[in-house]
């Protein structure tokens, strides 16, 4: 918990740094269109001060669509873009499967929850971090299929940014998770193993599975 807290710390910091460019860059565009803060305020409807302390990265009420108005109105076009970084908040279905895996494999195992990355202001983490001597084997959550591919793509940057000998994604088992990956089993064959039983066996015994895998894995009742 204390790390998720942390990320959002440095979220809003993030947020402060990038709203004193982006008043930068509002200021610069009404000096190069020579316009007033009374006159771009006029145009938008809101007053001049407001103006101001959007121009200083100190506005408290700037929207998204606020922000996009006060741009056109000197000449400059907004576009956001999201990264996905992992580390949000976990709801409680996965945080049951995590605490499933972890008591079903992690004896053997210096087990790390949450496993953040080590490059400065990377938000990203892996579910859980597996370390056996130089062994490291980078485990991620899904308890929904998705976008299947974009899920993967994600998994492997985080487990090569970790230096993980291995990734596992542990994928709930559900009837459509199930059938999501019934749909393409034939394309994951020859970047996964998908034979949980065997890449289970192996784990809780400290060892290494030899190959990224795929597990499905079923909540005991």
């Amino acid at each position: 918990m204390a790390r998720r807290i942390r990320g959002l710390v440095e979220a809003r910091r993030t947020w402060e740094r990038l709203a004193y460019d982006i008043g930068d860059e509002l200021r610069t565009a009404r000096h190069l269109v020579g316009a007033t803060q009374r006159q771009v305020g006029a145009a938008i409807g809101v007053s001049p001060s407001e103006i101001s302390r959007r121009e200083l990265g100190k506005s408290r009420h700037l929207t998204g669509e606020r922000l996009s108005v006060h741009a056109a109105a000197v000449g400059l076009k907004l576009w956001v873009k999201l990264f996905p970084v992992g580390g949000g908040v976990r709801d409680e279905g996965q945080a049951r499967y995590v605490a499933a895996f972890v008591a079903r494999v992690g004896r053997q195992w210096r087990v790390t929850l949450e496993a953040v990355m080590p490059m400065p202001a990377d938000l990203r983490a892996v579910d859980v971090l597996l370390v056996n001597g130089a062994l490291r084997i980078a485990v991620e959550i899904i308890t929904r299929v998705g976008d299947l591919q974009a899920q993967i793509r994600s998994a492997q940057a985080k487990a090569r940014d970790l230096a993980a000998t291995r990734l596992i994604l542990v994928v709930a088992d559900t009837h459509a998770n199930s059938r999501a990956l019934n749909a393409v089993e034939s394309t994951l064959v020859p970047a996964f193993d998908l034979d949980a039983r065997r890449v289970l066996a192996a784990l809780a015994a400290g060892r290494d599975p030899g190959r990224d895998a795929l597990v499905l894995l079923r909540l005991r009742r």
